[in-house]
């Protein structure tokens, strides 16, 4: 038996070829695409900023105390002098912010410009209209949270910016002190002239005010301390007095004459000394009798003499009270008439002059009503003038504090070296752009072409193996000698659909096609290619078709058939011969297939000879096809139509992704296409 180490040489793939192509041509485009975004760009970029004028910048600080603002946080400065820099009280962002305005705008920077055309400065490089191009290069900004303003000049003459700071600072400090100068002065001679008219005004109107109390007899300026309305208000209280006694004795003179009529005592003891000592003797004559009557009866009380005569003096005292009583009352009813007739007569009295007084209270009440109103004005005036003189003198007073400063904190000095551009960085930024663009532009490239997408067949390697008792073939001379996969290496193969068949790996189809004879070569390389055994056994001559190197299947599933020009020219070959049959093609029953692919498994060296049967070596060809990611609807048109089941099973060897025509798959193995030089 020949030593062989290798079967076949290496498969040349047309789709590699193809990819590598236009993996090729897509590097060149990118490259092309990207340099001809990167140069224009970057030389444009590198352009731009390098022919930009370098510009400098001159910066200067002053504390600014605005007009009528004190200020607070004294600090000293560089040159000694007292100036503010946090913000004053009073003092907003808003007006400090004007004062920046005030600064920059066109009087001033007119009045710094004669200045320095007067130091012979040359302004022409500023163009045609020298205050515009300054203002135009200047700006001034209050700092946040302070009394500070930064001045800054930018230009491309480092020289003059330095000069042209400076004397826009000392124009603003001299346009702001006239301005106050003129501001306040005019303020206080107002002042003192309002004040001088509103004294004036006060003056005249004291002199009214007299004339008029003197000719309205007004004493004071109270109501009630005139003489005329002194007097009617003492008679008014006068009336009510009079008012109040008639109501007495009228109430006094009713009372006694009712008293009298019902028979009531008018006059009580206590009031005439005369009836209470006769009221006290009756009183002791009755005790004294009731003394008497307690100790004897009233028979010896009506026979004793004391006794009778005690009763007879008290009959004669209560006679006398009865008659005082009477009398008592009749003299303090006429005394209480007397009363009432007096309290009348006071009463007309006070009523009369009331009257007759009140024309004069009532032209009294107007003149005194028009003298407070005149009294109300003066100390209105008065008020006035002691506000305006309480102004004025506030105003004289902090004429100094309120006055407006300006302290350079940091003058400008000539700036050395650029402010901007910044050469290396903008350059930086332009390569770095640059590249961006010409990235992004090949990305843009890249997806509008696209390749198409590589074919998903399996790379097939080939596997070493080494063959027991054979000597290695000619066509295999010149490989090297490789073993045999093995077991660890059939694990990586997924499950058989059916438990009968099992998939062989393209080393295990190279060695089997190796050992088997010429006449078996045929059948199993049809079989391979996805015929059945019935379909191999009725071929004919006339079903060979030369043109497309395939056969016509007859039968159920008649279909064209694709063959290897190697397997094709043995197919040919074999059909060919005068004693061509049914086992020119198929050397006897299933039995006897069975037998030969036993044989040459074992002489190959692979696992489980046994194993290898021909639905084996049909079920390699639909797992080879189902693996490329096939599309089932296409795989009928090589292997005929499968069962549900079969379908099921051979999905799960399928691919993940999209499916492939049978255009797009390789249809015949690697191990295939050697069939023709392994049996030459």
């Amino acid at each position: 038996m020949p030593d062989f180490r290798t079967l076949l040489p290496p498969v040349a793939d047309p789709d590699a070829a193809r990819a590598d192509d236009i993996a090729a041509r897509g590097n060149r485009r990118r490259l092309r695409v990207f340099m001809t975004v990167l140069v224009p760009v970057l030389l444009s970029s590198l352009a731009y900023t390098f022919l930009r004028p370098a510009e400098y910048r001159a910066e200067a600080r002053i504390a600014v105390k605005p007009p009528g603002i004190v200020a607070e946080l004294p600090v000293v400065a560089a040159e000694g002098a007292t100036v503010t820099t946090a913000a004053p009280a009073g003092a907003s962002a808003g007006s400090l912010q004007a004062e920046a305005g005030v600064l920059s705008s066109r009087p001033v920077i007119d009045a710094a410009l004669v200045t320095l055309r007067a130091q012979g400065l040359d302004l022409r490089e500023f163009g045609p209209d020298p205050v515009q191009g300054v203002q135009a290069a200047l700006s001034a900004q209050a700092l946040a949270d302070s009394n500070i303003i930064n001045v800054v000049a930018i230009g491309e003459q480092p020289g003059h910016l330095a000069a042209i700071v400076n004397a826009v600072i000392e124009a603003y400090s001299r346009r702001l002190a006239d301005t106050y100068a003129s501001t306040a002065g005019g303020e206080i001679d107002a002042l003192r002239q309002e004040l001088a008219d509103l004294n004036r005004r006060l003056d005249d109107k004291r002199s009214a005010l007299e004339d008029f109390r003197q000719a309205n007899d007004i004493v004071s300026a109270e109501r009630d301390e005139n003489q005329v309305l002194a007097r009617v208000k003492g008679l008014s209280v006068s009336l009510n007095q009079a008012n109040e006694k008639v109501a007495k004795a009228e109430g006094r003179v009713r009372s006694l004459r009712e008293s009298i009529a019902a028979g009531k005592p008018v006059v009580r003891a206590r009031d005439n000394p005369t009836l209470a000592g006769l009221e006290s003797r009756a009183s002791q004559l009755r005790e004294s009798l009731r003394e008497m009557e307690r100790t004897h009866t009233p028979q010896f009380m009506d026979m004793d003499p004391e006794a009778r005569r005690m009763r007879s003096r008290l009959d004669e005292i209560e006679t006398q009270i009865a008659e005082t009583k009477i009398s008592g009352g009749r003299v303090s009813l006429t005394e209480a008439e007397e009363d009432l007739a007096t309290a009348r007569e006071e009463q007309h009295t006070l009523q009369a002059q009331i009257a007759r007084d009140r024309g004069a209270v009532h032209a009294f009440s107007r003149s005194f009503g028009a003298f407070k109103s005149m009294q109300e004005e003066l100390a209105q005036l008065e008020t006035s003038r002691s506000a305006l003189s309480e102004r004025l003198l506030r105003t004289e007073a902090s004429e100094r504090s309120r006055m407006p400063s300006v302290q350079v904190i940091e003058a400008a000095t000539a700036p050395v070296s650029a402010f901007r551009p910044d050469y290396g960085r903008d350059a930086g930024i332009s390569v770095a752009g640059a590249f961006g663009l010409a990235l992004l532009a090949m990305g843009l490239t890249e997806v509008f072409n696209r390749p198409p997408r590589p074919s998903m067949a399996p790379v097939i390697v080939p596997q070493s193996w080494i063959a027991v008792g054979h000597e290695r073939s000619p066509a295999l001379a010149g490989a090297s000698a490789r073993p045999l996969r093995g077991p660890a290496d059939a694990a990586s193969l997924l499950a058989a659909p059916t438990d009968s068949a099992r998939e062989l790996s393209q080393d295990e189809v190279a060695a089997l096609l190796h050992n088997l004879s010429a006449h078996d070569v045929v059948w199993a390389g049809l079989l391979l290619c996805g015929a059945t055994l019935d379909e191999i056994r009725g071929l004919a001559p006339p079903d060979l078709d030369v043109a497309t190197a395939g056969v016509r299947l007859a039968g159920a599933s008649a279909r064209e058939l694709a063959l290897p020009a190697g397997l094709f020219g043995r197919l040919q070959a074999a059909i060919a011969r005068p004693d061509a049959g049914e086992a020119a093609l198929v050397p006897g029953p299933d039995e006897e297939l069975q037998r030969r692919l036993l044989c040459a498994a074992h002489d190959a060296g692979l696992d489980d000879p046994a194993g290898i049967t021909p639905g084996t070596l049909r079920h390699t060809c639909v797992a080879h096809l189902v693996r490329q990611g096939l599309r089932f609807s296409d795989l009928d048109r090589v292997v005929g139509p499968l069962s549900t089941d079969a379908l099921a099973g051979y999905a799960g060897l399928s691919p993940s992704g999209v499916r492939r025509s049978l255009a797009e798959v390789s249809p015949f193995m690697p191990a295939l296409g050697q069939i023709g030089d392994a049996q030459a």
